[in-house]
């Protein structure tokens, strides 16, 4: 009986375990490492795609069946495999790994290498600190966040542009910005901003290819500086890469991710206008008080404003004066025609004048995986209203990302995206008659309450303004009513984007496979501009239609294999590369006005329309391979060669060599040591090359306008060259990276070495020749440079962690030489003054030239009957590329909080406005009204004397007979001496700190979330909140750029930039 119990209780026993084998229970523990809680911990059943993430406390629950493999996996940790037991309760202890302290990264041609292999530096952002402070264009999102790396942006410019430069200016004509990359496909970076704008002028700033990418959809960016990291891109990545790779499908269960974002901005940094003095021309000879005209109207004299005139100088605000205004003449305004008013201050700003801009953003996303496929789908749209009334954008994104493992040795994956954006009346900049910075900051009257002009069109539909030709005639003098401009001057824009790759894998065995895609972008631009008739400017209409195609074929050979017990590994591949690009442009504008008002039709044009037609192509072959070896980990070597022939180059020219090396040595390797977990030695040299544009080599003809039915040609100014060779970059590098105390206290140094000979540069040559430049290969630009980055977590607790990036670098830039027989060539010409960009043998790239005060040898201004001297001829005024650029980001994370702040420096640089120029010489800034030099006169600081001029050179001269200077001049003279005299006034020092990022944010802990609902984050920001250190408080340096283009530090009439405040909110499920 006794053995019967036992076989009956044994085989109870079996059943039960059996049972319980077979039964799916919750699996519950903690994730942790040496030091505390680890977030976010991938925990997968092996075999399946069921899975979850630790939380925030590195808590988790799953559902499992005993005998289940639980999968752990976090970056920098070595993966964990536990089989599911009989207890419900696992706790893992996770242990980093010396192989993957130095991250994977992406490197040229979308390759994924560990960065401990590379020599040559590069850095990484991720999508989170893109998406975090959400900029409007994802590229100004890198602002003061990698080393080496500038980026200037004017904010108040409705989705404009992102001006970047890699480790300062290599090329005088060629292109200076780095090549945009998305999963492999390069991206077409032009920007469309005309010369004129770029120099100061009238233009719009209608973007760039960065505003064209969803920053939701970003998982890094990776920066490849140097031309070693970058060779393999061949001649358009002579300038550096910046690698965009987006989000995945991951294996596991589907998800959708809603992301909904608002935000608003406002003027932060703007002109300072005088409150004291109101409009009128004044008498520059007097001191003192302004006086009104009179006029007799219907037997009654009055005093009347000046509004002929487009200045205030007039008299200084009094309650107890009465005066017409401009109002008091308009019979619309019944209550106040002919009736004296208080001549004081308007209660409003110009600042009441612009809009808060808003922002909204929403996106869904959707992810499936499974062992064999992902996938990724994601839709946005963006509406951005600008601070300027009636503009707006509104960008919509469509993205998909998949993958699929056809057979064991077949893996395919493709990507498509798709932007539409549409802009209405992105507002003009520049010194231009459609910009209302003109009529705000460079002219206009200080009482004028612009409230009163928003109805901006008469009765009979003509413009109403306060700049009247006389009382009794409405007809307008200079300025456009700033309402009629936002209405009647008008823009719209549709630029519809494609962007995509297919491409595969085929595995021959474990070491040999062959990849093959093809990748293609292309875009529409199209742009509509008007002026209506009665406008300052001539009424116009234009079409202007842009098209641009890109394909590229690619295919590779790789080999990959380890030798000697694993320690020797190599890494290879070889294959070609065939790209074509096809521009077009067609464009046409009116001439002579519109024959009716409001058609803005070509066919409406009093002339014949003027029409542009352009068609570009271009076709580049290449073959291009790469070897990497790698011994014990610790020492690693990498060489790359391309070969490029292009069709932009004469055929003796058109073939060009890139080769690269590189190497790195992890001495920590060879190192036992508590205290130092990582370091590294790293060097690279590389040789690149900048191609041309097409067309450059032989002069053809270009169709004019026909007259009288008779065809007509002309020929271009510049004299072409067939003997063009592309300029080449030589540039080497060495740096060291450390980690100290678990890599608490990281650090990574870099000296570089660039030097770009042959640069293409247009020459003047004999107008007799019947032209007047002439394109060449000639001159030598050096760039050489530190870039430091130091990574600091002074605390970090179970709950708490406080990280500190410090990010520096400085760059040292001198234009070597320049074609024999020319020391300086003029880049252009900024308005007025004859203020020139320059490149200049000897001096940094960039050199602003123009007339400068006169010094002793004492460096005191020298005066003449109370006014500054200018020089006779133009003198260097300064560079505009900075000396130094710095970033300092804290980050703390308190168990579900993040925050974090970033400030961004630049010391250096130059920039010249002609807002304050324009804005002294009418009377409008503040500066013409301090400490009331309006009636008292000021007495200029510096000296009287004798300036005697060399007969031989007017650049040289010396000061004698020196006395200070005690003459009065009245405030309007001093003004005016901005435009008069020299242009150094206006030329700043383009030095700042900004407090350019805050981020507040909290993840809600799951157990408070619902169970279909996996995630929650809400989080707040703000971007460029605070500014100071300006040598000019009317402007921030950054407004001085336009476009990406080479033609910089200008300010024509530039948009005040702006601050934004906003919040996010992340749901998952």
């Amino acid at each position: 009986m006794k053995t019967k119990f036992k076989g009956i209780l044994t085989l109870f026993l079996a059943f039960v375990v059996q049972i319980s084998f077979a039964q799916e229970r919750t699996i519950s523990g903690t994730v942790s490492d040496a030091s505390g809680v680890l977030p976010g911990v991938s925990i997968l059943i092996k075999g399946t795609n069921k899975g979850i993430s630790s939380d925030f406390d590195g808590k988790f629950k799953i559902k499992a069946k005993t005998g289940d493999i639980l999968v752990f996996s976090y970056v920098g940790f070595k993966s964990i495999e536990k089989k599911v037991g009989l207890s419900n309760t696992l706790n893992i202890t996770m242990t980093e790994d010396s192989s993957v302290l130095d991250e994977i990264v992406v490197t040229a041609l979308g390759g994924k290498k560990a960065k401990r292999s590379l020599g040559y530096g590069t850095q990484k952002v991720s999508g989170e600190q893109i998406t975090e402070a959400r900029a409007e264009n994802a590229l100004s999102s890198l602002s003061g966040k990698v080393a080496g790396v500038t980026i200037n942006t004017n904010s108040g410019n409705l989705g404009g542009s992102a001006r970047i430069v890699l480790r300062g200016v290599g090329s005088i004509t060629q292109s200076n910005t780095p090549l945009i990359v998305v999963d492999g496909i390069p991206l077409d970076n032009s920007n469309f901003n005309t010369r004129s704008t770029q120099q100061g002028g009238g233009g719009r700033d209608f973007g760039d290819a960065g505003f064209d990418v969803n920053p939701d959809d970003i998982e890094s960016m990776n920066v490849l500086k140097g031309g070693a990291a970058a060779a393999l891109y061949g001649s358009r990545a002579v300038n550096g890469v910046i690698l965009i790779t987006t989000k995945s499908g991951k294996e596991g269960k589907s998800s959708i991710t809603i992301n909904s974002g608002f935000s608003f901005s406002d003027v932060a940094v703007s002109p300072k206008i005088q409150r004291l003095y109101g409009g009128g021309s004044g008498d520059p000879a007097t001191i003192g008080q302004s006086t009104f005209a009179t006029q007799n109207i219907n037997g009654t004299t009055y005093k009347l404003v000046d509004y002929a005139t487009d200045e205030s100088w007039g008299p200084r605000f009094d309650p107890n004066q009465k005066v017409l205004h401009w109002d008091s003449f308009d019979p619309e305004f019944a209550s106040d025609y002919l009736k004296p008013r208080a001549w004081v201050a308007p209660k409003t700003s110009l600042d009441d004048f612009y809009e808060t801009g808003i922002s909204l953003n929403n996106s869904v996303i959707f992810t499936k995986g499974s062992e064999k496929s992902t996938m990724r789908l994601s839709v946005s749209n963006t509406k951005t209203t600008g601070i300027v009334p009636n503009s707006e954008i509104n960008k919509t994104t469509v993205g998909f990302k998949g993958s699929s493992k056809i057979s064991d040795n077949l893996d395919i994956n493709a990507s498509v995206n798709f932007s539409l954006t549409k802009g209405t009346n992105r507002p003009e900049i520049g010194y231009a008659g459609g910009s209302v910075i003109q009529k705000f900051y460079q002219f206009g009257q200080t009482q004028l309450d612009y409230n009163r002009l928003k109805n901006y069109q008469l009765i009979d539909g003509t413009q109403r303004t306060w700049n009247r030709v006389a009382w009794d005639n409405p007809s307008i003098r200079y300025s456009d009513n700033p309402y009629w401009i936002v209405n009647k001057y008008l823009s719209d824009d549709t630029r519809t984007r494609w962007y995509g790759t297919i491409g595969g894998k085929y595995k021959f065995s474990n070491e040999f496979y062959a990849t093959g895609k093809i990748y293609a972008d292309t875009y529409s631009f199209l742009v509509n501009q008007t002026v209506a008739k009665g406008s300052s400017d001539q009424s116009s209409a234009q079409k202007d239609n842009r098209t641009f195609i890109e394909l590229n074929y690619e295919a590779l050979i790789h080999f990959d294999k380890n030798f000697f017990n694993e320690k020797l590994t190599l890494s290879s591949f070889f294959g070609g590369n065939t790209r074509t690009a096809n521009r077009t442009r067609l464009s046409a504008t009116t001439n002579g006005g519109l024959v009716v008002d409001d058609i803005y039709n070509l066919s409406n044009s009093v002339d014949p329309a003027t029409t542009t037609n352009f068609n570009s192509e271009i076709r580049l072959n290449s073959l291009l391979g790469s070897v990497s070896l790698g011994y014990d980990n610790f020492i690693f070597l990498n060489l790359t060669g391309r070969n490029d022939w292009t069709s932009t180059l004469p055929t003796n020219n058109n073939s060009y060599f890139y080769p690269s090396v590189n190497a790195s040595l992890v001495f920590s390797e060879l190192i036992e040591s508590d205290w130092l977990n990582y370091g590294k030695f790293r060097g690279g040299w590389a040789k690149v090359g900048n191609d041309t544009d097409p067309y450059r080599l032989i002069n053809t003809f270009d169709v004019r306008q026909p007259f009288q039915n008779s065809s007509r040609f002309s020929q271009p100014g510049s004299k072409l060259n067939p003997n063009l060779k592309p300029e080449n970059k030589d540039t080497w590098e060495v740096g060291l990276e450390m980690g100290f105390f678990r890599n608490r206290l990281t650090f990574d140094l870099t000296y570089y070495n660039e030097v770009t000979s042959d640069l293409i540069t247009p020459v003047q040559i004999d107008p007799s020749t019947g032209f007047t430049s002439k394109f060449t290969n000639g001159g030598k630009l050096k760039n050489t440079g530190i870039e430091a980055l130091v990574n600091i977590t002074p605390v970090k607790t179970e709950d708490f962690k406080w990280d500190v990036t410090w990010n520096f670098s400085k760059n040292n830039n001198k234009l070597i030489e320049l074609t024999e027989g020319v020391s300086a060539l003029v880049l252009g010409s900024f308005p007025f003054q004859g203020v020139t960009l320059n490149a200049v043998v000897g001096k940094p790239y960039g050199i602003i030239r123009g007339t400068n005060f006169v010094f002793d040898d004492n460096g005191n201004k020298v005066l003449e009957k109370g006014r500054y001297l200018r020089t006779k001829n133009q003198e260097d005024l300064g560079s505009i590329l900075p000396d130094y650029n710095m970033g300092l980001r804290n980050n703390f994370n308190y168990k579900g909080f993040n925050l974090s702040f970033l400030i961004d420096h630049q010391k250096g640089g130059v920039y010249r406005s002609l807002t304050n120029v324009w804005g002294n010489y009418s009377g409008i800034l503040e500066q013409t009204a301090i400490n009331n030099i309006r009636e008292d006169g000021v007495i200029q600081p510096g000296v009287n004397g004798t300036v005697t001029y060399d007969p031989n050179d007017n650049s040289k001269y010396t000061v004698s007979n020196t006395s200070p200077n005690t003459t009065v001049i009245s405030a309007q003279q001093q003004g005016q001496d901005y435009f008069i005299r020299s242009a150094a006034a206006s030329v700043f020092k383009a030095d700042y700190f900004k407090l350019r990022e805050i981020t507040f944010g909290y993840t809600v802990p799951k157990k408070w979330l619902g169970n279909n609902i996996t995630g929650l984050r809400i989080s707040t920001f703000a971007r460029n909140v605070f500014t100071w250190g300006l040598d000019n408080e009317n402007f921030d340096p950054e407004v001085a750029t336009s476009g990406s283009g080479n033609i910089q530090g200008s300010e024509g009439g530039s948009l005040p930039s702006t601050k934004t405040f906003g919040v996010n909110v992340q749901l998952k499920f």
